[in-house]
């Protein structure tokens, strides 16, 4: 109980939250909170199978999926920060 209320702007890092409800009429919290465990982790930066520039024959109609990584379950944006899925 007590502390300091966390604004839902800010950036999250690892580490034990507590989360309480609060009602939306009376304002009033919950009388118990629940603890939360977060783990944040940056799984690093994809990388080529082969260093360089992969070229594509436009007959083969290459997609996304013709790109070759060592790592699976890459998502790709637009641009380096932000951008589109």
């Amino acid at each position: 109980n007590g502390g300091t209320l966390i604004p839902s702007t800010t950036a999250l890092t690892s580490g034990t939250y507590y989360a309480a409800i609060k009602d939306a009429t009376s304002l009033c919290e919950s009388a118990l909170r629940l603890e939360v465990a977060v783990i944040v982790t940056d799984p690093g930066t994809p990388s080529l199978v082969t260093a360089g520039t992969q070229n594509f024959c436009q007959s083969t109609l290459p997609t996304f999926a013709s790109i070759q990584l060592n790592e699976s379950n890459i998502v790709w944006y637009t641009a380096l920060s932000g951008g589109t899925l």
